[in-house]
């Protein structure tokens, strides 16, 4: 058995040392020729595949979605290639991994550029995620990309796929895709949003929501890559955009019963009961929402390991300003489809208002609360912001 330990041992070694070599070889030659012919990369006989994943975008949620790629890559020869603009994050985000993952240190590479995400990668990229902030970004980074896979070249039999989890307008997600697919139709580019927020990412608990008709559509590559990543797995619909109409209409929601449950808490403020219990009685009772348990809104009702915003001056968590981002893609993307959303404009009207002021803007969305309390209604029944 040893001997046999050994032969298996070794000749792992060795193909190793040869996919290394593979790589390297067919990176240089598609660069050349343009039309290297390129095969899936696989362990001996346990044909285990060997992956070039990338991610874009070290933000609140990116940073904690590219940590739990790094932590799960599974074969030795599995690789991890990141970028940002922001220098400051990707220093933060190379400094924790791989204090807390060592092992997979040398499976991490920093890429200086975008065009790197071509020139600087041994063999061709697998996956691509991205996740920035707008539409505008999404649409430059992936140009960017696409561009310099046409100018340095690409295996034309080997797929390249693009998972943008950013939360965008479906037009542009739709505009960008038909330019990936009329540029290279080998690869694709698939919204896949997220929800679950930075509680969600840093868990590795997230769900995904991907335009595909059904589970049977998502390849298990695709899979296995968004498990690293996730709980859950949504197929919307086959058009390119499901994933986003329904990431929208998700926050849609989430940022109305934000706005009442805020409402909520300070009524019953006013009425003076004990908020902490009163948060208690609505996580067990018909008003129970995301915004009222899993982000409750008042400090001290749930253990520290909860970790909620509330605990901490309402930082660390999904921005407000972000959320009135959700909620003007999300209106204007109904208005696109001739659907007239009830509580739209006056959820729009008061996230606007509310990102007024700096101090809430940039804190997690459950201080939505606390700035209710700031308002007042004077007696002609205009509302004045005392704190704006």
């Amino acid at each position: 058995m040893t001997e046999e330990l050994w032969v298996n041992t070794g000749f792992l070694g060795y193909f190793t040392l040869t996919v290394k070599m593979y790589r390297s070889a067919l990176f240089h030659s598609t660069r050349l020729s343009k039309k290297a012919i390129c095969s899936r990369r696989f362990f001996s006989t346990q044909s285990q595949v060997l992956t070039n994943y990338a991610f874009v975008g070290l933000g609140q949620m990116g940073q904690h979605m590219a940590r739990h790629i790094y932590e799960n890559l599974d074969a030795k020869e599995d690789h991890l290639y990141i970028y940002d603009t922001v220098p400051e994050a990707i220093t933060n985000f190379v400094d924790t991994v791989t204090t807390q993952t060592p092992q997979h240190k040398e499976l991490l590479t920093v890429l200086p550029n975008l065009s790197s995400f071509v020139t600087g990668v041994e063999g061709q990229l697998d996956f691509i995620v991205t996740m920035v902030p707008e539409g505008k970004h999404v649409k430059s980074v992936v140009e960017e990309i696409i561009t310099a896979y046409e100018q340095n070249g690409y295996t034309p039999n080997y797929k390249t796929t693009i998972v943008d989890s950013s939360t965008i307008d479906i037009p542009t997600s739709r505009l960008v895709h038909k330019y990936v697919k009329e540029t290279i139709p080998e690869f694709d580019f698939i919204d896949a949003p997220v929800s679950g927020g930075v509680a969600g990412a840093r868990k590795g608990t997230l769900s995904f929501m991907l335009s595909r008709d059904n589970h049977q559509d998502i390849s298990p590559e695709l899979t296995k890559l968004l498990s690293k990543m996730g709980k859950n797995l949504f197929p919307c619909g086959r058009n390119h955009g499901t994933g986003l109409a329904a990431k929208l209409s998700n926050n849609y929601l989430l940022a109305i019963t934000n706005l009442a449950t805020a409402d909520s808490f300070q009524l019953a403020k006013a009425f003076g009961l004990n908020l902490q219990n009163y948060a208690k009685l609505v996580a067990v009772s018909t008003g129970k929402s995301w915004a009222s348990v899993d982000n409750c809104p008042i400090e001290g009702v749930y253990p520290a390991d909860y970790n909620l915003p509330a605990d901490h001056g309402f930082n660390g968590g999904f921005i407000t300003k972000l959320t009135r981002k959700d909620v003007v893609l999300a209106t204007d993307c109904a208005k696109d489809q001739d659907r007239f959303l009830f509580l739209g404009e006056v959820g729009r009207h008061w996230y606007d208002k509310a990102c007024e002021r700096k101090d809430i803007a940039e804190r997690d969305l459950g201080v939505l609360y606390e700035w209710l309390g700031d308002l007042k209604q004077d007696k002609n029944g205009d509302v004045i912001d005392t704190k704006g």
